[in-house]
């Protein structure tokens, strides 16, 4: 510790009058409702900093872009919720936005994928991790998460241990961070019911259907049919649960999602704040989300410059696998990090295989990603035009 360097003074203190002792009293009167104001100012902008899941900010930090390429690249995390808010996720995928390229990658992780043995998670499913986040231990008077390994070290220093609630959010988004060893700068996860409501606010989603199909009580035959929200949401939820039907939905989720991008795409910014986006994220059901609308609506403004052969999509490397009789879809580390280097690690330092931490259950095989760019499956949206001014 740096010394007191201050010149010390010797001598008798000073006296006060009676004037000057009013005088400090009502200073520190001033002095102790100014620090009371402030502590209540603080402790409400603590409350505050939290992510918009209700969670604590310091418990839901993660690992977001660097500062130096946040101009040229962003992260985000999109999933569709199942039916509960604790249910498994219906959909979940990672966005590399390129800002200095204009392309948008798309990384899809099926519900199934393995998470292997880790205190990050108790679930060992990606899909089940939003819906019963694990638990984190804290150090209290550092203020910060702590792991397993942590605990009897900062016990015998004299420090309290305890639980706090997992957080959704930092759940799902670790497995980003620490598996795949990429950052995320945003997510937004979309309950079913704002799903729903938001196709219906844009007038439908114009989707080529590749075989016939029943949705609802609605009959479509093949070919490109336009889906209202409860349409779309029966369309890509669809399926059994096991592992292949699983990555079934995942390709036609591609084809709805893309089509509900389009839409977005093609709203003015107007209509994205009076008609579609901002209603809903002002209803009852908005999307679980830390990001503002101000800048949801610049994140939109910014996706309406990538044409379609610049966005692509994949399925993370993979093949099914079993483990005490359960069915996974496991990971494939090798070509994972191919894909990871290749499509989403644009101005990063190289991903090896020291940042990945995945555990395969299979090796080897040839991992079919269903690589695509998007204007091989765009249609045109019908009913909505862009205003003369975009």
């Amino acid at each position: 510790m740096a010394k007191d360097r201050r010149k010390k003074t010797t001598g008798k203190k000073r006296k006060f009058t009676l004037r000057g002792k009013r005088l400090l009293a009502v200073c520190v009167a001033v002095c102790c409702v100014l620090l009371v104001i402030f502590g209540i100012v603080l402790v409400n902008a603590i409350k505050n900093a939290g992510h918009k899941d209700g969670s604590e900010s310091d418990v839901n930090a993660y690992d977001t872009t660097p500062v130096s390429l946040q101009k040229k690249v962003a992260y985000y995390v999109v999933g569709l919720l199942g039916e509960e808010e604790t249910s498994p996720t219906s959909s979940l995928f990672l966005l590399c936005h390129d800002k200095k390229q204009k392309t948008l990658n798309v990384l899809e992780i099926p519900q199934a994928t393995y998470l292997g043995d880790s205190e990050l998670w108790i679930e060992k499913k990606a899909g089940n991790v939003w819906g019963n986040p694990a638990p984190l231990d804290w150090c209290e008077f550092e203020g910060k998460r702590i792991y397993k390994a942590q605990i009897e070290e900062c016990e015998e220093q004299g420090h309290t241990v305890s639980q706090k609630i997992g957080s959704a959010s930092y759940n799902l988004i670790s497995i980003f961070n620490e598996q795949y060893a990429l950052p995320v700068d945003g997510y937004f996860m979309i309950p079913q019911e704002a799903f729903v409501k938001l196709v219906d606010l844009l007038g439908g989603l114009d989707v080529n259907l590749p075989e016939a199909v029943t949705l609802g009580e609605i009959k479509f035959s093949a070919g490109v049919k336009t889906l209202d929200g409860a349409g779309a949401l029966a369309y890509i939820t669809m399926g059994g649960d096991t592992v292949e039907a699983d990555l079934g939905r995942i390709e036609r989720q591609r084809r709805v999602f893309f089509a509900l991008f389009q839409r977005l795409c093609l709203q003015s910014e107007e209509q994205l704040t009076e008609d579609s986006l901002l209603p809903v994220m002002k209803g009852s059901t908005p999307f679980r989300t830390r990001t503002g609308n101000d800048e949801m609506l610049e994140i939109v403004k910014a996706w309406k410059k990538i044409s379609p052969e610049n966005v692509t999509a994949m399925i993370i490397p993979g093949a099914v696998a079993k483990l005490d009789g359960v069915s996974y879809y496991s990971v494939q580390r090798q070509p994972l990090i191919e894909v990871l280097n290749t499509y989403f690690n644009p101005y990063g330092e190289e991903i090896t295989e020291a940042y990945v931490q995945v555990k395969e259950l299979t090796a080897g095989g040839a991992s079919d990603t269903k690589l695509q760019t998007m204007d091989q499956i765009a249609v045109e949206q019908s009913g909505i035009k862009l205003d003369d001014e975009e």
